[in-house]
């Protein structure tokens, strides 16, 4: 999980996967993947690109008109995700974006979940009701696994997310991480997509995508901010990949780019609140707070980018919680980070034993910071 593991890093755990703890930070590749939790059955065909899609096994179309085939002339994005997977969340507004881009040209997006034992079908009905009408495009869940054995099991594929796009012909033209697909998606669209071509244009893409992450684990903030110019450049269709959104913001703050780094950071925050982007919002808030006892500016937008995350999480979201609580103690408010602290931990009672050590983990230092404080006063 090395996006998943960037994220964690760069926004003090605003992805963690239900009942693991938080990764350690990796470099990253464009091969992250959170491992899925599908249950093994028995081998079933192999399935590449060219390949007749596998038809659709659906127990419920949970939003969007029900794909009973792949229509001819149409295009298809069929990804895979689950509740507990957080690079796969994160993904889900660019979906959005793009399914709004190609609607009118024949191109449906189908988010595609089966059951497991944290992926219930109360969770995922859930987790729909509540992003699915924002983010606009279909989603399907299965009880029997059909779909995923049909699709990733016999892909050799393990980890998600992971998209498959069906072409005008009703074949496989692509297979892999949907970061890639504001590449492909279009030429599939134009007939100008050729599958025999597909693994070596892939594997370019990944070698790029993978140098500019390599990039943002460097500790040069001039040098990551070049790197990531160099990638937007050569690849603007995969400029705003949301997985470089926090490192290229705290390589701003880093070089003391005060100016670059507001600028940045406001229009994220306006387009992560149009999209309900928590995610998003709390890596904001983090790589924003290194420059917080510096920058009242970026005080305030670090702040307020939590508060927003918060708004869209919910109240009783503990990590939400607990990012407003790291935006109040780097502006210096301590009283406001022990309270948010507090209710961060009281909010974390209900949840898994992983997500509920990190966050007692993390609010010791609220407490450390309070209780030497006090005693520093009395000692005067």
């Amino acid at each position: 999980m090395i996006v998943a593991a960037m994220l964690v890093g760069w926004a003090g755990g605003s992805v963690l996967a239900e009942d693991v703890k938080p990764a350690a930070v990796k470099k990253p590749t464009a091969k992250d993947e959170s491992k899925d939790e599908t249950p093994k059955k028995e081998k079933v065909a192999k399935l590449k690109v060219g390949d007749l899609a596998p038809p659709l096994t659906v127990d419920k179309w949970l939003q969007g008109k029900e794909v009973k085939s792949f229509a001819p002339g149409n295009v298809y994005v069929v990804e895979f995700w689950a509740t507990w997977c957080g690079p796969c969340i994160v993904m889900m507004p660019h979906m959005s974006e793009m399914q709004a881009e190609y609607k009118d040209k024949g191109v449906t997006i189908i988010g595609f979940t089966s059951k497991g034992s944290n992926n219930s079908e109360e969770k995922v009905t859930q987790f729909v009701q509540k992003r699915g009408p924002k983010l606009g495009y279909t989603f399907a869940y299965e009880d029997e696994h059909a779909t995923n054995d049909a699709y990733m099991k016999a892909a050799g594929r393990n980890g998600i997310p992971c998209s498959f796009v069906v072409d005008k012909t009703g074949h496989i033209a692509y297979i892999g991480h949907p970061m890639f697909l504001d590449e492909i998606v279009p030429q599939v669209v134009a007939d100008t997509w050729k599958a025999d071509d597909s693994e070596e244009f892939v594997a370019k893409l990944e070698k790029d995508v993978n140098a500019a992450f390599e990039a943002t684990s460097g500790k040069d903030a001039e040098a990551g901010l070049k790197a990531l110019k160099s990638f937007e450049d050569k690849h603007p269709k995969l400029a705003k990949i949301p997985y470089f959104v926090a490192p290229k913001l705290g390589f701003l703050v880093k070089a003391e780019k005060y100016d670059a780094a507001k600028e940045f950071a406001e229009e994220t925050i306006a387009h992560a609140v149009e999209q309900d982007d928590a995610m998003i919002l709390r890596s904001v808030s983090s790589a924003l707070r290194p420059a917080a006892s510096k920058e009242k500016a970026l005080a305030a937008l670090s702040l307020k980018a939590a508060e927003a995350g918060l708004k869209i999480a919910g109240d009783k979201d503990a990590l939400a919680l607990l990012g407003v609580a790291d935006a109040h103690f780097a502006a210096g408010d301590k009283a406001k980070a022990k309270e948010f602290a507090d209710k961060a931990v009281t909010a974390a009672d209900g949840e898994s034993a992983g997500l509920k050590n990190f966050v007692k983990n993390q609010v010791k230092k609220f407490d450390d910071k309070v209780d030497g404080d006090k005693k520093k006063d009395d000692d005067e």
